[in-house]
């Protein structure tokens, strides 16, 4: 399933005084609603599912262009911190960076997005699994990143 709007269309604004930047907040309250009560126990499921159609519909070539991207839109600084197994960290995610610790992950949408992104660079089926979260504690998000 590929995104209603490309990405040029949801660009597009007419916000002659507002413009184009929102506050977190708004972005954590819509991402932080009680999903499961309406898609049940799948629900992070279909988060993580929305950020790889999204990281497809970026259509990177290089993992570059997902580091750019995700400092553009502010998604978070993204970084390579180990080759082997591929791990990868983001700081300031735009989820959870500053959360309180709740024992549990957050980003779901960011590992789909990230791993959606290596679907399109490697043309392979790729899991992002995050291990480190502001919801546990830690200071940034990291994925372990499994080809398939």
């Amino acid at each position: 399933m590929a995104l209603k709007f490309s990405i040029e269309e949801l660009s597009n604004q007419n916000r002659t005084k507002l413009g184009r930047e929102i506050d977190i907040t708004l972005f954590r309250l819509i991402r932080f609603m009680d999903l499961e009560r309406y898609l049940g126990r799948g629900a992070h499921g279909v988060i993580y599912d929305c950020g790889r159609e999204l990281g497809h519909a970026v259509n990177p070539k290089t993992v570059e262009d997902v580091v750019k991207f995700c400092e553009e839109y502010k998604i978070g600084r993204v970084e390579i911190v180990n080759k082997e197994p591929l791990q990868i960290r983001v700081y300031e995610c735009i989820s959870c960076s500053g959360l309180p610790e709740v024992g549990e992950t957050l980003c779901w949408f960011e590992g789909g997005f990230i791993a959606g992104c290596l679907e399109k660079i490697l043309n392979k089926k790729v899991r992002a699994k995050e291990t480190h979260c502001a919801g546990l504690g830690d200071d940034f998000c990291q994925f372990e990143i499994k080809i398939l």
